[in-house]
């Protein structure tokens, strides 16, 4: 693979996962990752990515000019966490990207989120966008929390503007940060966490 990947990362837990890009043959693996996350980790998800149907037309469709995704894969094969960048690199929104992570519940509080997000800054960087945003609901304090230690801010509130998957309505949250600025704070971050990389 391209741009180092896959790369071993082993967190300040002793846990050694891999980092790679999404690839074809991941298909199964990621309807399993996200059929058996809880009904609280999904539920606020922008699609209903516990229908197998929509995980695999997202793995046999998906363009990585638009969308780049990212897994963390455990020993045994099993993904653990994914994240993706969102892109649009024509318009009014070139220079911006959309940020949106998922871990398991297991690997939660051990800053895998953390990890992730540090490679889809990388892959911003490397893209030339300069902008990075995450869009979460109101109701989704956690997410808002970790977001806010990585320096994003609440840029705008649209009230009314999301419909979960079982039909309430919810504030919609835009919160941003420069890539430059999350580059730096990024940095810091994974030299705190004391990760340990190894480029195969």
């Amino acid at each position: 693979m391209d741009n180092g990947y896959p790369k071993k990362v082993t967190l300040k837990n002793g846990k050694v996962l891999t980092l790679r890009p999404l690839e074809s043959t991941d298909e199964v693996e990621l309807v399993r990752f996200f059929s058996d996350l809880p009904s609280e980790c999904t539920a606020f998800l922008k699609d209903n990515v516990r229908d197998p149907q929509i995980v695999r037309r997202f793995v046999r469709e998906g363009d990585t000019d638009r969308v780049w995704a990212i897994l963390a894969v455990a020993d045994d094969g099993r993904v653990v966490g994914d994240a993706t960048l969102h892109m649009d690199h024509h318009g009014w929104r070139r220079h911006v990207g959309e940020v949106r992570v998922v871990v398991a519940p297991s690997m939660q509080r051990h800053r895998l989120a953390t990890t992730l997000i540090h490679e889809l800054v990388n892959q911003a960087s490397l893209t030339g966008l300069k902008k990075l945003e995450a869009q979460i609901l109101d109701s989704q304090v956690g997410a808002r929390t970790a977001f806010e230690h990585l320096g994003f801010r609440e840029e705008a509130k649209l009230k009314g503007h999301a419909l979960d998957l079982s039909n309430n309505l919810h504030d919609l949250l835009i919160l941003t940060n420069t890539v430059d600025d999350l580059w730096q704070k990024m940095e810091d971050l994974i030299s705190d966490l004391e990760l340990t990389r190894e480029v195969h």
